[in-house]
């Protein structure tokens, strides 16, 4: 898939059919450029790969260039794009939310150490992770320590009954 967007682009996509947006953000000291390219006809691709994937709707390809004091980094990202996404807004949207939720798989992953976790019978990994998101919740809400990392939270809401209720929203009686 590299090679065949790559091959397209230096042909600046002729004879293929592509969608192309374009966005700039200026934030925290930088400026993103976002080139985002759809190619939604994928019968370049030999049928046995099609046919692996049944809802299969076409290729992508994410360009974020950022300049930082200066200086300029670029990376490219490819995607395959099943059948509910028709334009490239929604491909653009769809491969910028992906990157939200793997953020925060990656602090649940630091916080609470969630990939070592081995429970896998019934519901319990089910239970477990909407636990850890419940108190992920109650840790990013936490006014005490915003200073503190969320693991240190974590940490002092399991060595401080106190802090732990107050997290909860848990009053005890005088």
């Amino acid at each position: 898939m590299r090679r065949h967007c790559g091959t397209a682009e230096a042909f600046d996509f002729r004879n293929i059919e592509v969608q192309k947006r374009t966005s700039v953000e200026k934030n925290h000291g930088r400026i993103e450029t976002r080139r985002a390219a759809l190619v939604p006809d994928v019968s370049w691709m030999d049928k046995p790969m099609r046919e692996s994937w049944k809802k299969l709707a076409g290729v992508g390809m994410i360009e974020a260039e950022q300049q930082i004091q200066g200086k300029v980094s670029i990376e490219r990202r490819y995607f395959i794009v099943s059948a509910g996404v028709k334009t490239v807004e929604q491909f653009a949207h769809a491969a910028r939310a992906h990157w939200g939720v793997e953020a925060m798989h990656w602090v649940l992953d630091v916080t609470f150490r969630e990939d070592d976790c081995r429970v896998r019978k019934g519901h319990a990994a089910r239970n477990l992770s909407a636990n850890r998101k419940f108190a992920l919740s109650a840790l990013r809400a936490d006014t005490l320590y915003p200073t503190r990392s969320l693991r240190r939270r974590r940490r002092l809401a399991d060595h401080r009954p106190d802090y732990r209720a107050t997290l909860l929203g848990i009053q005890f009686p005088q």
